[in-house]
């Protein structure tokens, strides 16, 4: 402004046309400043549209005023090559994608940066990053930059909170600079009477000496040094990012806003007494395809590649939602599969006990979200917990550990009813509230769904059972397990069993073979139930003993004939099944009697059922 000649005219438009003068500019702007507004500002020599001028005269005008200018220009070019500088600072940042290793809290992250950088306001763009412990994402966080002139900026976000802010017009401007980071901590007001700011700042400044971090006097921490000329950093652009992003992390979790898992986890014991004992058993996890699908080999289950495969990719293709649906006839396995592959994932066989496993029988009267999530009772003066709450609780506590609750029939009760806000916080990623008690301190007033929290649904479609709605529908992965592989099955049953049902055998694979064509199949529950009742009747002494067919008569009257249900569609079904049993049981026997009086009531009344 000192050096701009005084006949230089300054003006903005706004609303109309506002003069500037001179001695006024730099207070006017400021105010600017402080009112958040961003008016052009012109500079220039303003003439009068009436009468006549001369060509060369008006070339004359031209030239003397962009003389007059030239403090603008300058300023304008200085600025300008400042803001390329920044832009190409920004630019190598975004363009340098490779995947990092950081230690955090005696633990090891990977963390993996996605190229695409998107656009979400005219001067703001963001860059996912996502931090990975082994197979599963802990959380996500972003490098958000800024691009406005001339306050180009990064900022490092950690699960959607901003933990470093800087402006980088001074780093990229600068021909050798040692890049150095204060972290300040504000919190104002009823929040900070016990001034946790100054607690907050010294637990960082703690972190960061314990994790290795060179430290200023004013306890700033060193990020790297930047060559102007050569617009580079001396060390990979990838050592310096994961610097700014263990930084972040720090102090995310000094403040409480995301907590990362503190090294080993320790499960302990319980001896015979329930007295918690003194061993200590670590679980490590992993979802390594292979390593799974070998463990449910062994587990010996009949569920084959198709089945693992399917649901392996339903729970784990998405890194931040992992909701699965289990549907099918009743006895083909659902909850089997669920405890079997969570097993494998911990390298667990199948009968072991697994504290990152949880088996939640749903009630009918389940009608809203306090059936998961628990509710503060004013007649006790305390918050009910329930085992949703509890498992989601130790989810949080240790976010590189998969946690899966399995809902057992979770369409006896209204799903869009009790799992409403479990569906809302994981699609919004924001925190469910749990109560507003100041005197409850055992349970957070809110709580967020870890990207390691698995929900699995068991359902069965019956009289009795709920229709589940698109909204959940929607936000699900559904698995039907229908298909049942009877030849496995036989292959692994015992031996001293096979020995003795195999003429019953054949049968009752010939009546599932016709179930199938109907969808009124049964399951392995079913079979495995029935052979082993043949298999008791044998080792019965003969005087007390059934005989073969009657038992076998027996066990399909009560274990399959009270599923087979529906309209004059049946009468086929029927009809070869009375053959069936005609020709293997005889005429007299019970099932032939209640599929005969099954078959002349879908005569009579165009529809039948076992019960009478």
């Amino acid at each position: 402004m000192n050096k701009l000649n005084s006949d230089v005219s300054i003006f903005t438009f706004e609303e109309k046309k506002n003069f500037i003068e001179h001695q006024e500019f730099l207070s006017t702007v400021g105010q600017y400043v402080k009112s958040k507004r961003t008016p052009k500002i012109h500079f220039g020599t303003i003439l009068p549209l009436e009468g006549n001028i001369e060509e060369e005269q008006l070339v004359d005008q031209l030239w003397d005023t962009f003389q007059k200018l030239t403090p603008v220009r300058s300023l304008l070019v200085k600025e300008g090559l400042a803001h390329s500088r920044s832009m190409g600072l920004i630019k190598s940042i975004q363009d340098d994608t490779t995947p990092i290793t950081m230690n955090l809290y005696s633990k090891t992250y990977q963390v993996i940066f996605d190229e695409e950088v998107k656009k979400v306001k005219t001067n703001k763009f963001i860059q996912m990053f996502h931090i990975y412990e082994q197979d599963q994402l802990i959380t996500d966080g972003h490098i958000a930059y800024y691009t406005r002139d001339p306050h180009e900026s990064i900022g490092i976000f950690i699960n959607n909170r901003g933990f470093i802010f800087y402006q980088l017009r001074k780093l990229a401007s600068c021909t050798n600079y040692d890049w150095y980071l204060k972290k300040a901590f504000y919190q104002r007001g009823k929040y900070n009477e016990n001034n946790e700011n100054q607690l907050y700042q010294e637990k960082a400044i703690e972190e960061l000496k314990n994790h290795g971090f060179l430290l200023s006097e004013s306890n700033a921490f060193y990020v790297g040094n930047y060559q102007g000329e050569n617009q580079l950093f001396t060390e990979p652009l990838s050592t310096i990012k994961e610097r700014l992003i263990i930084a972040a992390a720090i102090f995310a979790d000094v403040r409480g806003h995301f907590t990362f898992p503190k090294g080993t986890v320790e499960t302990h014991s319980r001896d015979d007494d329930g007295e918690e004992g003194l061993d200590v058993e670590t679980y490590t996890s992993s979802f390594h395809f292979a390593t799974i699908l070998d463990l449910v080999d062994q587990s010996g289950f009949t569920f084959g590649l198709d089945i693992i495969r399917d649901f392996y990719l339903n729970l784990t293709s998405l890194d931040d939602k992992h909701f699965v649906i289990l549907n099918g006839i009743s006895g083909t396995g659902k909850t089997q599969l669920c405890k079997v592959f969570a097993n494998a994932v911990y390298g667990l066989e199948y009968s072991a006990d697994n504290p990152y496993l949880k088996i939640i029988p749903v009630r009918p009267d389940w009608m809203d979200a306090t059936s998961l999530f628990g509710y503060y009772s004013s007649f006790e003066k305390k918050y009910m917990r329930t085992e949703f709450l509890d498992m989601l609780l130790q989810a949080n506590k240790e976010k590189d550990k998969p946690h899966f609750i399995v809902l057992d029939e979770m369409n006896l009760a209204r799903v869009e009813y009790y799992l409403s806000d479990y569906l809302s916080a994981v699609e919004s990623r924001k925190p469910i509230q749990l109560h507003n008690i100041e005197e409850v301190t055992d349970i957070p007033k809110t709580i967020e769904i870890p990207h390691n929290f698995y929900v699995i649904g068991t359902i069965n479609v019956d009289e009795t059972t709920h229709s589940i709605s698109d909204k959940v529908l929607d936000r699900a992965f559904v698995m039907t397990l229908s298909d049942v592989d009877f030849t496995s099955f036989w292959e692994q049953l015992e031996e001293k069993i096979k020995k003795e049902v195999y003429e019953e055998w054949e049968l009752l694979v010939t009546i599932h073979s016709r179930l199938v064509e109907y969808n009124l199949h049964f399951g392995y529950r079913t079979m495995n139930e029935v052979l082993r009742k043949l298999y008791k009747n044998s080792l019965l002494p003969e005087d007390f003993r059934m005989e073969r067919k009657v038992a076998l008569d027996r066990a399909i009257t009560e274990k399959i004939i009270p599923k087979i249900r529906g309209d004059e569609r049946l009468n086929d079904l029927l009809k070869h099944l009375l053959d069936l049993i005609s020709n293997h049981l005889g005429n007299e026997s019970e099932s032939y009697k209640d599929l005969g009086r099954m078959r002349k009531e879908l005569e009579r009344y165009g529809f039948t059922q076992f019960w009478r």
